[in-house]
């Protein structure tokens, strides 16, 4: 997904912040660093409570090597063996906790309808979290950069659409896992920040008052 998504710096504050949470969901590299400094300037148009949680995730970084954040992130979300907290919608919206089902197929389809598809560089399933929290900022990116009323409605049902069947769905299930199998403060905090995000869009596609 990531190649694919192009979101401008210039876009909306809360769209910006889930594409940088996002990135905090891959396998941990160089870039780490830069890019939990550029989330807690973007979320400071998003409220005291979520600059707090960014510059916690900041302050971890402080003290956590990239190889014991490599360790805990393979623990969590890689394997090999037992995934703490499986990173992929499938898990939670399929019987039986099956990987590549029917929702897989879907989150597939609503990109390519939506005018996006999965980077061959991309080697995780499409309902992967990174993933499916990108799609969610481009859709704002998209509605925000409409031309007309009939495709800013559009991009906005999609984003309420997305939401309500996949990532806002299932991401509190995948929360509880990570704050249940870690003691790391920097996943504790980004997963905490990821989900005031996604309520703070639910409030802002259904036009209700953000707190």
């Amino acid at each position: 997904m990531k190649e694919y998504t192009c979101l401008s710096e210039s876009g909306p504050a809360l769209s910006r912040a889930l594409s940088l949470v996002a990135g905090c969901f891959y396998q941990p590299g160089p870039e780490l660093s830069e890019n939990v400094r550029a989330l807690y300037e973007a979320v400071r148009p998003l409220g005291s409570e979520a600059v707090a949680q960014a510059g916690r995730m900041l302050n971890e970084l402080q003290y956590q090597s990239r190889e014991e954040l490599l360790k805990e992130y393979s623990r969590l979300f890689l394997g090999p063996f037992q995934l703490e907290a499986p990173p992929f919608g499938s898990v939670y919206l399929e019987d039986e906790g099956r990987m590549m089902g029917e929702s897989t197929t879907e989150a597939q389809r609503i990109y390519r309808e939506c005018g996006l598809d999965m980077s061959p560089d991309f080697t995780s399933p499409p309902d992967h979290v990174a993933a499916e929290l990108e799609f969610l900022a481009y859709l704002g990116f998209q509605e925000s950069n409409s031309r007309d009323a009939d495709q800013e409605t559009f991009f906005r049902e999609q984003r309420a659409w997305f939401l309500d069947r996949h990532i806002g769905r299932w991401f509190p299930m995948f929360a509880e896992n990570v704050e249940n199998n870690t003691e790391m403060g920097f996943y504790l905090e980004l997963t905490r920040l990821t989900w005031r995000l996604l309520e703070s869009e639910r409030r802002q596609v259904t036009s209700e008052p953000v707190e």
